[in-house]
């Protein structure tokens, strides 16, 4: 199990300029560059090895975030912003992506009764707005990567439904228990 940004002690420290509240002048094309080579170091040093190893691996976010908030939300294009990230990920695509499926104001209104919030998460509701759309825009497009998981409901029926289409992919045999 790992996560983006960060994952590895490079990746980390990356993280904390990313989304730290004292860098909020940052340039979007910055926080895409800083996001790939996050990603970058996290990549070379955490995921494929662990594939290498024959692993199955776990991130909490991946490329199609990038994609959903730099090039949906800050306006920069997927297609840039894929080309950023197209050294970073070195041909280590995911098998499947889950996308947690929610409204992105009741998304904000969970996370701020959570945590305190990021940098990204006081971003605004038009930026919310844009990074939504782009993530309902790549489910459009029928990659079958995606596996779609309703999360405007509550938490432990969320995980059973993650639990079970994840395993379904894995082992696709795999029945769940009645």
């Amino acid at each position: 199990r790992t996560r983006e940004p960060g994952g590895c002690p490079i990746s980390e420290e990356i993280r904390r300029i990313i989304l730290s509240k004292d860098n909020m002048e940052m340039s979007p094309v910055c926080e895409a560059l800083l996001y790939a080579a996050s990603r970058a170091q996290h990549v070379s040093e955490v995921i494929r090895p662990g594939v290498e190893k024959g692993r199955v691996v776990f991130s909490d976010r991946f490329v199609d975030s990038s994609v959903a908030y730099q090039g949906g939300g800050r306006q920069l294009g997927v297609k840039l912003v894929q080309q950023i990230n197209a050294p970073a990920v070195d041909g280590m695509l995911p098998d499947a992506t889950v996308y947690l499926d929610i409204d992105h104001q009741q998304a904000i209104r969970r996370r701020f009764s959570a945590s305190e919030p990021d940098r990204l998460e006081l971003a605004g509701d038009a930026f919310h707005q844009r990074v939504e759309a782009a993530y309902q825009e790549l489910l459009a497009q029928g990659d079958q990567r995606f596996i779609r998981v309703d999360a405007s409901r509550d938490i432990d029926s969320i995980a059973k439904d993650v639990l079970t289409k994840v395993l379904a992919r894995l082992e696709p045999e795999w029945k769940q228990e009645a």
